[in-house]
Order: C-alpha cells, then sequence, then structure tokens
C-alpha cells in the first residue's frame, strides 16, 4: 500500500475542501433565495419564491437572491459566480440579485442568455425616479428595509424578464411597488425641499440681523 499516495491525495482533498468552504456557506437556500443569515422576512421569501416560481414556470429563467451581512472577504469575480453556480445547482438561463450589507455591494449576476433582458443599470439605480433598491435604504439600514429593497429589487428584474418573453406574472407586486417607490420619492424630494427652504431662511434671516447691527 502506497501510503504517500493516500497521504497526497488527502492533501489535495483537505485544500479542496478550505477553497469550497466560502461556496458550501451560502448553501442555506430556502427556494430562490439564500437567506443563511435570516436577514429576509418570512413574507418577503414566500413571495420572492412564488414570482421565482412562476417565472421560472413560464420561461424557464431562474432567478434568485442572496442576502448576507459579510462575504467574509472573498474575491466576488467572474470565477467565483460560475462556481457558486455550478455548486448550487443553478442552471442557466439564470439571474442573481446580491447584497452583502457590510460590504455594502449589491449587484446583479446573470448568464449570457438574459444579456438585454432587463436593465441593470435602471434597477441599480440610486435615483428614486428610476432605482428599485437603493431608494429603499437611503431613509433607514434595518433589516426591514433590506428585505424592502430585495423584495422591490427581486421583483422589478423578474417582471422586466417576463416581458421581455412577452408573458405576465400574476404573482408580480407591480403597482404595490410602484406605489412604495412613489412614497419613498416624496418623502426624499420632500427632505430636500424643506432643506432648501431652512437655507433660504436662514440666509435672510442673516441678512436682515445684518441690517439691524
Amino acid at each position: 500500500m502506497n501510503l504517500s499516495g493516500i497521504f497526497k491525495s488527502s492533501r489535495l482533498m483537505a485544500a479542496a475542501l478550505l477553497f469550497l468552504i466560502p461556496l458550501i456557506s451560502c448553501n442555506a437556500r430556502e427556494g430562490y433565495v439564500f437567506n443563511d443569515d435570516k436577514i429576509i422576512g418570512e413574507r418577503a421569501v414566500i413571495k420572492i419564491n412564488e414570482m421565482g416560481k412562476e417565472l421560472y414556470e413560464k420561461s424557464n429563467v431562474s432567478a434568485y437572491t442572496l442576502v448576507k451581512v459579510s462575504s467574509n472577504n472573498v474575491t466576488l469575480d467572474e470565477a467565483y459566480w460560475d462556481e457558486f453556480a455550478k455548486s448550487n445547482d443553478i442552471q442557466a438561463p439564470y439571474v442573481l440579485l446580491v447584497m452583502y450589507i457590510d460590504d455594502k455591494i449589491i449587484d446583479i449576476i446573470y448568464s449570457p442568455e438574459l444579456e438585454g433582458k432587463f436593465d441593470k443599470a435602471k434597477v441599480l439605480s440610486p435615483y428614486p425616479k428610476t432605482g428599485s433598491i437603493l431608494p429603499l435604504l437611503v431613509l433607514k439600514k434595518d433589516y426591514d428595509n433590506f428585505t424592502a429593497a430585495i423584495l422591490n429589487g427581486f421583483a422589478d428584474i423578474a417582471e422586466q424578464i417576463a416581458a421581455s418573453y412577452g408573458i405576465t406574472l400574476t404573482s408580480a407586486i407591480g403597482s404595490s411597488n410602484r406605489s412604495t417607490l412613489a412614497w419613498v420619492r416624496f418623502v426624499i424630494y420632500g427632505m430636500f425641499a424643506l432643506a432648501f427652504l431652512f437655507y433660504i431662511y436662514r440666509k435672510v434671516q442673516y441678512r436682515y440681523a445684518k441690517k439691524e447691527q
């Protein structure tokens, strides 16, 4: 028996396992949601799974979301996501909405087949008029807002992809999604307006006080 060969094989297996640890740690999957840090609320998970299931049944597109507190300094490059898809049996065409809270990373990973099927820049836009994720994180950063932002973003992506295939999702949150973002726009623009009015008030007050001297 060649013991040195066995030991060498064992070392290779150990190295392979160490390489896969970051991937294995993401395997707490709830349907279409990787939620091992339990950031996304239960009702949102149910809704995301409902939309993900319908999108897959009607278009054969798999839509997922992954939300974690930290990436643990893993290099999130193309090779990582290719291996992630393989290790989690994610078949193309697929799209993955990703959020790492501590790293302040929000991204959309997708297979080449979905190029042009949705507007990534629009979904990730920081402007309330167009973005469906970042505007919801402006006012307050807690698990409820992370849940709302991911649900809105996932719905936006799913609805855009569905529309590109000429199908309609009965599980879509469409109008309620737009109502939420309209409310966010109102609050943000209201804050800007109040800040501007306060600035004008202070400037006028300063000039008036200077004349009184």
